[in-house]
């Protein structure tokens, strides 16, 4: 398997991520060439649209760095694009069901696995590596179905047992939205949940991810302590605000 970033969700091993919602290929370039095991390029929140995507995928291409999307929507349309404009991973987000988590697994696998269309693209080298592409890519996709919502957490199990499934990705704070409590991380509810989270996938064999949006030595022990393995440590407008202002606390600018 080529995609180190399926190798390890399957192995349930470490992956650590940037997360993208600057629409440039610096960006992409910088977090690759620092080191991070692959890229999400935000299309739900950032303002990126396809074809910066692929620019950012191409860029990515020079690395040893998985080009992921973080999709909008669970929708074949997104599915089909992305993947032929190069991703290798597919973070899918509020997925509440097996039946949600089936229908994208199926819109991202070729046949007879699934539905995905044949047709020359970038992921294939515009039809030059045509035939190798489509050989490879059902085993070379990785599939991320991400829970935020409280009947995804009443649906774990069901949605782990569907076949393509490679991992999950919680997002904490839609979560606690849809539980009544906006923003508390800490309420019994919200830790009874992620600890329900992290017990399905280990129970599972599957890897458990989640968004430290801003990352230190302590959480991010933290979480690795508590089992997360597929983890996206900050994005790259937090890492600019955070390093702009210690810059300017460290001249005595009062920020």
């Amino acid at each position: 398997m080529k995609n180190k970033l399926r190798k390890a969700l399957l192995a349930r091993e470490v992956s650590l991520g940037a997360w993208m919602q600057i629409g440039h290929p610096a960006c992409a370039e910088i977090f690759a060439r620092a080191g991070f095991d692959w890229v999400c390029v935000d299309l739900e929140h950032g303002a990126i649209d396809l074809e910066t995507m692929t620019d950012i995928f191409r860029t990515l291409a020079g690395f040893d760095c998985v080009p992921v999307a973080r999709l909008p929507l669970n929708d074949p349309i997104w599915i089909h694009r992305s993947l032929d404009a190069g991703a290798r991973g597919l973070i899918i987000p509020m997925v509440k069901t097996a039946a949600e988590a089936e229908n994208a697994v199926r819109e991202a696998k070729y046949p007879p696995r699934g539905v995905r269309g044949y047709g020359y693209s970038r992921a294939n080298m515009h039809g030059m590596d045509f035939a190798s592409y489509i050989a490879q890519a059902n085993d070379e996709i990785a599939m991320v179905m991400q829970i935020e919502h409280k009947d995804a957490i009443a649906n774990l199990d069901a949605i782990l047992d569907v076949p393509g499934v490679d991992g999950l990705f919680i997002g904490p704070l839609d979560l606690s939205g849809s539980m009544g409590i906006t923003g508390q991380l800490d309420h019994p509810d919200m830790v009874a949940a992620l600890n329900k989270y992290l017990f399905a996938c280990a129970a599972h064999k599957a890897s458990a991810g989640m968004h430290i949006v801003r990352p230190n030595a302590e959480n991010i022990r933290q979480n690795l302590d508590k089992g997360y393995t597929l983890i996206a440590l900050g994005l790259d407008n937090v890492f600019l605000d955070d390093a702009s202002k210690a810059c300017l606390k460290a001249a005595g600018r009062n920020v």
